[in-house]
């Protein structure tokens, strides 16, 4: 309840100080996000705590890590061979952890499964459940 609370007031605040449009969800997704948009970044993972890779789309990769804990890898370009709920497969320079600048690939099947292009990742920004829930609506709207 606090953090409801803490959330609406933030929100209010917000839009009493700088009284801006509303985004749609397309500039939303189309747009680089700030770090104010998220809980915050991480530069590597640590592949032990790793629970599950999740392909969004060609642009939205997700991580989560331990047992509630989710990362969000937003491409700038299209990742050939990543689709929803496709494998992942992440290359990493780091025998314990998967950092920036790492890469993660697509696969296509065609009989055996063949990795698409290296996409290096730009960085893991932490997203709530909620983030991840409403980013996943709107993928699949827009």
């Amino acid at each position: 309840m606090k953090v409801l609370l803490a959330t609406l007031l933030m929100c209010c605040s917000a839009s009493l100080v700088a009284e801006e449009a509303p985004l749609d969800v397309e500039t939303i997704l189309r747009e680089a996000p700030s770090p104010d948009d998220y809980g915050g970044d991480v530069r590597c993972l640590s592949l032990g705590r790793i629970r599950e890779v999740k392909a969004l789309d060609d642009r939205h990769v997700t991580f989560k890590v331990g047992r509630d804990t989710y990362y969000l890898v937003q491409l700038a370009h299209r990742c050939p061979g990543l689709r929803k709920n496709s494998t992942v497969a992440y290359e990493t320079t780091h025998s314990m952890s998967i950092c920036r600048l790492d890469s993660i690939r697509g696969t296509f099947n065609f009989g055996s499964v063949r990795l698409g292009p290296r996409c290096s990742i730009p960085r893991f920004q932490k997203v709530t459940r909620e983030q991840l829930a409403l980013l996943k609506e709107a993928l699949k709207k827009g």
